[in-house]
């Protein structure tokens, strides 16, 4: 898996420590994944099923979300997606970085914000048009196991994601409409976004663009 912080950045691996920090960065990348599918999906449903019949919710799991945006900091990161704010409206990184202004959104390497690696999922939320919200958590995240299991995708590798098969077998249990047709929508997908794919080479295209490249149908 190539989500880390040398897909953002040039590489610049010349040294022992580069190497091991490289390593080092993979494997918090893997754990983020994990995690971070199993619990924005387990957050989703029980917020969301605890409001169906009535019983108190707990914060808990958001509150825990939020620390781990503490310390994060890449001036030269946030420096490269600030420039985003400078490109023409309607490509893709213009949008992505007025999805993140008009939500509030830390930028990545900036203070407070997510790890890197976790600002696909916001790629996610943006190219798949679902909201921040309980319900748009759930579908971002069940839109997810879709494209990571594709066979469509150019870089369908399904033994990276071996760990949150359980998941996805869980989510085709499911009979809720909107899931099932965000699964499908994800199932057809030409990327695994979650692969090694590099979100830069294509934030010059828009928007629209972009999503008919990677298949992405309409809701």
């Amino acid at each position: 898996m190539r989500i880390v912080t040398d897909a953002f950045l040039p590489k610049r691996q010349t040294d022992t420590v580069a190497r091991e920090r490289s390593l080092s960065d993979e494997a918090r990348n893997k754990l983020w994944l994990v995690l971070g599918l199993q619990g924005f999906l387990a957050a989703a449903y029980i917020e969301y099923f605890t409001g169906l019949v009535g019983l108190p919710r707990g914060e808990w799991y958001w509150n825990l979300y939020d620390r781990l945006r503490d310390r994060n900091e890449q001036p030269d990161l946030g420096e490269r997606f600030k420039r985003l704010e400078h490109l023409p409206e309607g490509t893709f990184g213009r949008e992505f970085w007025n999805y993140c202004q008009s939500r509030g959104i830390s930028m990545p390497g900036h203070p407070r914000a997510l790890p890197v690696h976790s600002t696909v999922h916001d790629f996610v939320h943006m190219l798949s048009g679902y909201d921040i919200s309980i319900w748009g958590e759930m579908l971002t995240t069940t839109f997810s196991l879709g494209f990571m299991f594709s066979p469509h995708a150019r870089n369908y590798d399904p033994s990276r994601h071996k760990s949150v098969v359980p998941v996805r077998l869980l989510v085709q249990l499911i009979p809720i409409a909107r899931l099932q047709r965000a699964l499908e929508r994800g199932s057809v997908m030409k990327v695994d976004l979650f692969g090694d794919w590099d979100p830069w080479k294509v934030m010059e295209l828009p928007l629209e663009d972009v999503r008919r490249l990677y298949n992405i149908h309409p809701e």
